[in-house]
């Protein structure tokens, strides 16, 4: 090689970071095994990002929002590590939100270093439990764990990287402190990244500030859905649920990522937790129970039953609650099927909700009403009155049909069968995800858009377990 390829070499290993982590950087495997550093496709979208801020405004200062296991920690980690063995003076530090969250990044660093081809690693002067000094350089890469309120305080930092923030104790105090170290210069980098601890707190508040534009922080969000290997061959038999096929088309997911997203649920315990470690949406990973809700995520959850627990069916709906527009910005259709038995309890059996143009929900009440084998559909008709019948029977004019009218606020529709919930005696059939974000969110003291879905499911309700006794549909239907 010559002094001019030797030259060009050095200086793209410098500048390329891409090309750097696959030719000096190691990682251990999950197999165990020691590989070369490619990143991953959440790693170089973060990458790019942050690359791109450094180019507009000579530094860094990032805000990531992300799942769990996508890499985040790591790239920071590898980013870090070039950028300070490539220049004299700098310092390095990471803080995590616990003592063995701290050693596991630190091992990355120890791992990158002891792995460096020789021609590149910088010498170390020091190696211990926390620190990596670089005498040569002048330069020192440094852990510390947010339980300690004073910690690195009293250091001058140019690359500061904050893990799991959200988790941090005492978070506002080390904003106040060692965020301060890291002086207002070009080439200096501040990441900050977490998983969500819901819509409160220092890390929630700095996302809120950066997505709106308030600060000097951008905002990165990293979708669980993003990672490859966050797929699952399905059964034979897997089918998908309604909530299941919209995501499938906004999201544009393949079987395998909806059914590692299932398994992951009932992994975690529900809907709620799983989007908190693995969001699809900056939105869905702060989403929290609106502490006025009628309804909790806890209660719902207690109650929901396998199709196989549903016992037989005496009668069985359709409650709509019809919306009058279908543009982009008009409220949902609620379609509601559910069922009752004879102990007087409720199983909600699907939810059939969207924005529909009539013709379109109309058919979906029709179709909803022979595959469950339905007595009837309940039809709310404050705002299209006698439009909402005459919809509904131009396609299928012998639908056996009543119209229902709202003489009360929709609280005090919905009270009565919340109190059911709470006792116990409705029971979801599957997760409805849009269902419970609306009964879970909607505060009942607020305005705002009407809750569709959980509009039809009251009306659903009521006529089963509050209105006037109906007679038994001709024949008993099970799951």
């Amino acid at each position: 090689m010559t002094r001019i390829d030797a030259d060009k070499l050095r200086l793209r290993l410098r500048d390329d970071f891409v090309h750097y982590a696959g030719k000096c950087l190691k990682l251990r495997a999950k197999q165990g095994w020691i590989v070369p550093f490619e990143l991953n496709d959440a790693q170089s979208y973060i990458h790019a990002a942050l690359e791109a801020q450094r180019r507009e405004t000579g530094r860094v200062r990032a805000v990531i929002l992300k799942g769990r296991q996508q890499g985040c920690s790591t790239y920071v980690q590898g980013r870090f590590y070039w950028r300070l063995t490539h220049q004299k003076g700098a310092r390095a530090f990471i803080l995590t939100h616990l003592e063995e969250a701290s050693r596991n990044i630190y091992g990355i660093v120890r791992r990158f270093h002891e792995h460096c081809p020789a021609p590149v690693r910088p010498r170390a002067s020091q190696i211990n439990a926390k620190a990596l000094i670089f005498d040569k350089l002048d330069g020192s890469y440094r852990v510390g764990t947010a339980r300690s309120q004073g910690v690195g305080r009293s250091d001058t930092i140019q690359f500061f990287h904050g893990s799991e923030v959200a988790f941090w104790p005492h978070a506002d105090t080390h904003a106040a402190g060692i965020l301060q170290t890291v002086p207002d210069m070009a080439g200096t980098e501040i990441v900050l990244e977490s998983t969500s601890a819901g819509p409160a707190g220092f890390f929630y508040e700095l996302c809120q500030a950066a997505r709106r534009g308030e600060s000097d922080y951008r905002f990165i969000f990293v979708p669980w859905f993003w990672q490859r290997e966050y797929r699952k061959d399905p059964p034979a038999l897997f089918i998908l649920s309604e909530e299941e096929k919209h995501l499938k088309v906004e999201l544009r997911l393949d079987d395998r990522q909806l059914f590692w997203r299932r398994a992951k649920m009932a992994e975690l315990g529900g809907l709620h937790r799983f989007r908190r470690e693995y969001p699809a949406t900056p939105d869905e990973a702060f989403q929290a129970d609106h502490p006025r809700a009628l309804w909790s995520r806890e209660v719902v959850a207690r109650n929901r039953l396998n199709r196989s627990e549903i016992p037989p069916l005496t009668r069985i709906i359709v409650a709509v609650d019809p919306a009058v527009t279908a543009h982009a910005g008009s409220d949902e259709t609620g379609i509601i099927v559910a069922g009752c038995d004879d102990n007087g309890h409720a199983y909600v059996l699907d939810d059939l909700s969207g924005v529909y143009p009539p013709a379109v929900w109309a058919q979906r009440v029709i179709d909803a009403y022979y595959t469950y084998q339905a007595d009837r559909v309940v039809a709310e008709v404050n705002q299209g009155g006698d439009m909402v019948e005459q919809t509904i029977r131009a396609l299928d004019r012998d639908i056996a049909y009543k119209a229902v009218r709202a003489s009360r606020g929709k609280v005090s529709r919905a009270e009565p069968v919340a109190a059911l919930d709470a006792q116990g005696r409705v029971h979801h059939v599957a997760v409805f995800d849009r269902l419970e974000d609306q009964m879970c969110s909607f505060d009942p003291q607020a305005g705002g858009r009407s809750p569709d879905r959980v509009d039809a499911r009251t009306w659903a309700v009521t006529e089963l377990l509050l209105g006037r006794p109906q007679p038994a549909g001709p024949q008993l239907w099970r799951a």
